[in-house]
């Protein structure tokens, strides 16, 4: 019986995904840069859910490199602002004076009155951890300028709470 549940939550978790267009966020390639190992593999793993390609690096130094290869176009960076050796708001300033059309995200356990003013004003948005996927893709989604359809996006988290209910 509880084979055959889950069986039934697949196929409509199949057929919620199939109305979602998750097409649109393909044309778009987001840098996680946090020296979180799990998270980036959570963010990569929920982003990429949801149809952005999507790269990770653990460290300011390893992000920075990656934009500089120039391997994929980059059109989001998000930068946790904790980092050893290089912290998030050198990342940032460097990114910003070298890769201006890249849009960037903050992401941070801080309570964001303890940043640094250059941070928490360069950056596009600012998210604090735990973050909750349908809030990232938002704020990606408005860095980038994208207009999301509101019976879009209420069938993305839709289908992404049904998953997590499922699982």
């Amino acid at each position: 019986m509880l084979r055959d549940a889950h069986w039934e939550c697949e196929v409509l978790l199949l057929r919620e995904r199939q109305d979602m267009e998750a097409i649109e966020n393909s044309n778009y390639t987001v840098l996680v840069v946090d020296d979180d190992k799990d998270l980036n593999n959570t963010l990569r793993d929920a982003l990429s859910e949801v149809g952005f390609n999507v790269l990770t690096n653990n460290s300011g130094l390893k992000g920075l490199e990656t934009l500089r290869s120039g391997s994929r176009n980059v059109d989001v960076v998000l930068l946790d602002y904790s980092m050893p050796v290089v912290d998030g708001s050198q990342t940032l300033e460097y990114l910003t004076d070298r890769f201006p059309k890249v849009k960037t995200i903050g992401i941070t356990g801080f309570n964001t009155a303890e940043l640094p003013d250059d941070y928490r004003n360069k950056v596009g948005k600012l998210l604090t951890k735990p973050i909750m996927i349908s809030d990232l893709v938002a704020a990606i989604h408005s860095v980038l300028g994208i207009s999301v359809d509101t019976k879009k996006a209420g069938r993305t988290t839709h289908w992404m709470q049904a998953r997590l209910r499922c699982i």
